[in-house]
């Protein structure tokens, strides 16, 4: 659940950061700063899940591994 939120928090900051820069560019907008914060923490989201999802694999391997060595000296 909480990797689905994740992704969904990335999509609308990172729909409203390039909003955001399309206003910059065509209209009279808030700063460049703003449109860039919100991009960047959009970025953030993703590495976060993406980091999680790597961490939670190792793991699964870690587990693997452990198990398949206690199979081996059971045999």
């Amino acid at each position: 659940m909480k990797g689905n939120i994740r992704d969904v928090l990335f999509w609308i900051f990172l729909i409203l950061g390039v909003g955001l820069l399309i206003w910059n560019i065509f209209g009279n907008s808030p700063t460049e700063f703003i449109a860039l914060v919100t991009l960047i923490f959009a970025v953030l989201l993703k590495t976060w899940a993406i980091s999680d999802r790597q961490i939670k694999s190792e793991m699964k391997f870690k587990m693997l591994a452990k198990d398949f060595r206690a199979h081996i000296k059971h045999t």
